[in-house]
């Protein structure tokens, strides 16, 4: 851990963001983070006197109301949520389905989920938000992984290619007939290739340079999915990805 206050606090408050759900323990994160208890419960001891944390009825930490606070404000601030948000819903109300946004994170070679409008079929997957999750599985993340450069695929492969269900692809040979495909056809679709019963079409999503910055998706049960929707819904998930690219290049919106 780094020997700074600021980035021992920042180190602790990352931890926070990668187990979001809580409660949190001090002896559970120093021993995540690989240091004492003693700064842990410093930190802790400060971000409470903030409110940033509380106790819940049993003692653990979990967040306090100016950690969520600022969390939604910086969020609502995040250019490219707030300006594809619009048409991720309108994307939502034609499909009937839920619908997110991801974001690639280059430095990490991961993605996560940054916005979701939910399906309000009684039937479908809730999908947690900012969780980093690989990109080599699933239609969320192939969308995105087709349009990195070749360099930066190689190392996304090298870095290991664990299989998250039996559907998920792991050989690099099938990962980039994949990718070949999802460039000339516009779109990814997948059954059960992140999650097990889950269907996912997703389109990329552009900056202002034609870098991939990320993907809009459309997630469904794979009990609730008929082969016959897969154009349709990849034709509107491709309309919605491309006003999404149209509002962050007139915005000027460059990745990072």
């Amino acid at each position: 851990m780094e020997r700074d206050p600021v980035g021992k606090a920042l180190a602790v408050l990352i931890a926070l963001a990668d187990e979001p759900d809580g409660p949190w323990s001090v002896r559970g994160l120093a021993r995540d983070l690989d240091t004492s208890p003693a700064t842990v419960h410093r930190i802790f001891t400060s971000f409470e006197s903030r409110h940033m944390l509380t106790r819940d009825e049993e003692g653990g930490y979990v967040p306090g109301p100016q950690l969520f606070r600022v969390c939604r404000s910086l969020q609502d601030g995040y250019s490219p949520v707030r300006l594809a948000r619009p048409h991720i819903e309108a994307l939502a109300e034609e499909s009937g389905e839920a619908v997110l946004l991801g974001a690639y994170e280059p430095a990490r070679r991961e993605m996560m989920f940054v916005d979701v409008v939910r399906a309000v079929h009684p039937l479908h997957y809730d999908v947690g938000l900012h969780r980093w999750i690989p990109v080599y599985s699933g239609a969320t993340g192939l969308a995105i992984l087709a349009h990195l450069p070749e360099p930066e695929r190689r190392a996304i492969y090298a870095a290991g290619l664990p299989r998250l269900t039996t559907a998920t692809l792991v050989s690099v040979e099938d990962l980039e007939a994949e990718c070949a495909r999802v460039r000339a056809q516009g779109h990814a679709h997948s059954v059960a290739q992140r999650l097990t019963g889950a269907v996912a079409v997703a389109a990329p999503v552009f900056d202002s340079d034609g870098v991939v910055l990320g993907d809009v998706s459309v997630t469904i049960p794979e009990q609730r999915f008929e082969s016959a929707r897969e154009e349709p819904l990849a034709r509107s998930v491709r309309a919605a990805a491309a006003r999404v690219t149209d509002e962050l290049t007139r915005a000027g919106h460059r990745r990072g």
